[in-house]
């Protein structure tokens, strides 16, 4: 065809989205996987991730009547996205640069794991695109990651970040026929977060791991953060949904416990951003073998803490804080979920 810009201009269509690219086991990638998929390719121009926690992306958003437009360079991404969700076929179809930009932005916008960062598109410069931010099971998976502190007394022993859906389990290395069902098993799906050694000298650390063998489980769901305490010793907790505000909650064993509610984590993000209410709580700390809080002349640290953070809340939170300092004397705008 001889009209046609795909044929007619130089240089090779990304091949990012071209045909239907194997999604595994679980089938076609759903709209923000294939999306993550083509922002790390590099293969379109000015599509690339606005923040270093890829929460945020730019998505090129030039107009066909706009000077310069070049449909090949312009329109890539959107023909990538009909070709891969089969509307559009490759030497047959007539080339529709303004349906294939329809289509991807009405799916963007129906989906739920989309949000148009509105303040932050540029739709009116040379080179304009329109921002967008992940807001659920982020593009790394950060709906179910947790970040977790692990201290023995004031000192910080083990940092780690859980990144699988089963969440994880804090407690000492595996005892021996633990070590023997893995073995035969297979090692476990949530992540490991193993107690250190004890120092020389700590014995009443070491008197302790011993009934945390079994240790404790954390994990993250669309409803919240969740807990189940497995060992024998006991685990006290802090956290947005404690019922007890100045003595201990102690963890019962072998029954889940919800430690943070999305929901509501939401409402007072909201209320915090509209009328200016105290900012959500989402830290929970939890303590091993000992009572926490303890008595008020007591120091507040333990033998065996952990602090852990839902990293969707801290992102969003601080994508919040942000949004204020840039925007002083605009009133903020809640994310819509």
């Amino acid at each position: 065809m001889a009209g046609d810009p795909w044929r007619r201009e130089e240089g090779k269509v990304p091949d990012g989205g071209g045909g239907r690219p194997s999604a595994g086991p679980g089938g076609p990638l759903r709209l923000r996987d294939w999306l993550v998929l083509q922002i790390e390719s590099g293969s379109y121009e000015g599509l690339r991730w606005e923040d270093e926690g890829k929460t945020l992306f730019r998505i090129p958003w030039k107009h066909a009547a706009k000077q310069g437009y070049r449909a090949r360079r312009d329109a890539a991404l959107f023909r990538a996205w009909a070709i891969y969700k089969g509307k559009h076929l490759e030497g047959t179809d007539k080339e529709d640069p303004s349906t294939w930009k329809t289509r991807l932005r009405c799916a963007l916008n129906k989906s739920v794991d989309f949000r148009e960062v509105r303040e932050r598109s540029q739709l009116d410069i040379s080179n304009p695109y329109k921002v967008y931010q992940i807001v659920s099971d982020s593009a790394h998976g950060p709906g179910c990651w947790l970040h977790v502190r692990l201290f023995y007394g004031a000192e910080l022993v083990r940092e780690a970040t859980a990144r699988t859906a089963e969440g994880c389990r804090l407690g000492p290395r595996a005892a021996a026929a633990d070590a023997a069902a893995e073995r035969l098993l297979g090692p476990p799906r949530e992540a490991q977060v193993r107690f250190p050694e004890p120092p020389p000298g700590a014995r009443a650390l070491r008197r302790l791991l011993p009934h945390l063998q079994r240790g404790l489980l954390l994990w993250a769901a669309p409803e919240g953060v969740f807990a189940k305490r497995r060992c024998r010793g006991r685990v006290y907790w802090r956290g947005p949904l404690a019922p007890h505000r100045a003595r201990p909650n102690k963890l019962e064993r072998e029954r889940t416990c919800q430690l943070l509610d999305t929901r509501r984590f939401l409402e007072e993000l909201q209320a915090h951003l509209q009328d200016g209410h105290p900012e959500p709580e989402y830290q929970i700390h939890l303590c091993f073998g000992e009572e926490y809080p303890g008595p008020p002349d007591q120091p507040q640290e333990r033998l065996i803490m952990a602090h852990v953070e839902p990293i969707f809340a801290r992102e969003l939170l601080r994508y919040a804080k942000h949004h204020r300092h840039s925007a002083p004397g605009a009133r903020p705008q809640a994310p819509h979920f």
